[in-house]
């Protein structure tokens, strides 16, 4: 694609590094506590060490997904598809105060499936 990228894509990228950031910030609890936020993690993302693994995986999706990378889209989609089946495995076995993730999930994928186009180089 020649010229600037559209505006959904960067929205979608910049959320992406958003989320890196927020992560990098859990993992001192106390300093958000300091602010009176309450996090509730996943029980699979509670280890600090997968937390790094995360924030790792959060910024090269948003860099390819910013550059316009084809393995960008497919990680961030990937992911946005692994968090909503585990937030839907929770809301199942009772968990109801995942339902927010749900919801978020289905809005995330109705903005990054169509955005493949971009993505897609010519020949």
């Amino acid at each position: 694609m020649n010229g600037k990228r559209p505006l959904i894509v960067t929205l979608i990228g910049d959320l992406t590094f958003f989320y890196a950031l927020f992560y990098i910030v859990s993992l001192f609890p106390k300093f958000i506590q300091g602010f009176g936020i309450e996090l509730t993690p996943l029980p699979i993302i509670s280890n600090p060490m997968i937390r790094i693994i995360m924030i790792a995986i959060l910024l090269v999706a948003s860099y390819g997904y910013l550059k316009l990378k084809l393995w960008g889209y497919w990680i961030v989609t990937s992911m946005n598809i692994f968090f909503l089946v585990i937030y839907i495995i929770f809301f199942i076995s009772g968990k109801e105060y995942f339902i927010q993730g749900i919801i978020s999930g289905f809005i995330s994928l109705i903005f990054i499936l169509p955005t493949r186009k971009y993505f897609v180089k010519s020949i």
